[in-house]
């Protein structure tokens, strides 16, 4: 009984740490859940105060943009999101740089196309600047049969 008691405990910690999140861990959580959401509504100021100046944002379309090509492709409905899902995140911080990765599933609108789903993988290198993680670099691509199906909502 003490060996299975043992074991269970052993589980048990191994588990809290395995899904422990880091405040840095859960800081950048919530800068990509203040992403998305500024991407939804089109906040030029919200995308611009979640990204550096350098930013290089790589669509899956082979188009590469500053953050000033980013922020006001969205503040102008260039495209827009009319919905956004993230799944399958994963946030790893080394010092003041950290990287994520995700799976991006939503509806988009670019001007002059119909509107279509998109399914995408993503990365991104977000950098600690005065205690403030902003977005510095984003890349995609697009996610092939059967993952680019989006979860049951």
């Amino acid at each position: 009984m003490k060996k299975l008691t043992g074991l269970l405990l052993l589980l048990s910690l191994f588990t809290v740490t395995v899904f422990a999140q880091s405040a840095d861990q859960k800081a950048v959580a919530k800068q990509i859940e203040a992403l998305r959401k500024a991407m939804l509504a089109g906040d030029r100021a919200a995308l611009t105060n979640l990204t550096l100046p350098d930013l290089h944002y790589a669509h899956s379309m082979d188009v590469i943009q500053t953050r000033s090509g980013f922020v006001d492709s969205l503040a102008t409905k260039t495209w827009t999101f009319s919905k956004i899902i993230i799944t399958k995140q994963e946030i790893y911080v080394s010092g003041n740089t950290a990287t994520v990765t995700h799976r991006l599933y939503g509806d988009i609108k670019n001007v002059g196309r119909d509107a279509a789903k998109t399914a995408l993988g993503v990365m991104q290198v977000w950098k600690k600047v005065n205690g403030k993680w902003l977005l510095l670099a984003r890349s995609a691509y697009k996610l092939m049969p059967p993952n680019d199906v989006p979860p049951a909502q």
